[in-house]
């Protein structure tokens, strides 16, 4: 009886190995979300990400190190004054932890992706400087379509020559992202 379990727990290990792709081989600490500018859009994606059955290490306020050590990064753009003010940073060094970040993960070879669903309100005034630098330097972007009417995140990914997946609806993010990770 005990042989038989084991047989069977090999072999149904085995077929979970053969049909997972690279999301699946990837832990926790493996995929790090974090935000550029504070607002809840990271904790949005992370909670996304989690019921697609992807496990993420989650911090808004990650560092280098963190990012350093993870080998895909995920940044939700978008800021938030609330945001700011619960964490106690300013614009400026929430700007110069977000350029640690991009700069750790791209000297330990990870993959950045830059999300943006906080729609066409989280693209002007003060959320502008934190998109048009995550947008500058990740090698994916996934955009909420209505944050982009404007065509902005097309031309970008377009002069930079990385790909865009434009979702219609919050709830295809988790896709969006599964399948930028695993090309």
């Amino acid at each position: 009886m005990i042989l038989s379990f084991r047989l069977l727990r090999g072999a149904i290990l085995a077929v979970t190995l053969s049909f997972s792709g690279v999301v699946n081989a990837v832990s926790a600490a493996d995929i790090l979300v974090t935000s550029s500018g504070q607002a809840l859009d990271a904790f949005t994606v992370k909670t996304l990400l989690g019921r697609g059955g992807m496990e993420v290490d989650y911090d808004p306020h990650a560092g280098a190190e963190l990012a350093g050590a993870a080998k895909i990064v995920v940044i939700a753009m978008g800021a938030s004054v609330k945001g700011f003010g619960a964490a106690g940073i300013t614009v400026e060094t929430e700007l110069t932890r977000t350029r640690e970040v991009l700069e750790a993960a791209r000297a330990a070879g990870a993959k950045t992706i830059g999300v943006h669903i906080g729609g066409a309100e989280r693209r002007g005034g003060l959320s502008e400087q934190f998109v048009e630098l995550v947008s500058s330097e990740v090698d994916g972007l996934v955009v909420w379509k209505s944050g982009n009417e404007d065509g902005f995140f097309d031309s970008v990914a377009a002069d930079r020559n990385v790909p865009l997946v434009v979702i219609a609806k919050l709830s295809e993010a988790t896709d969006a992202i599964k399948q930028l990770i695993e090309n």
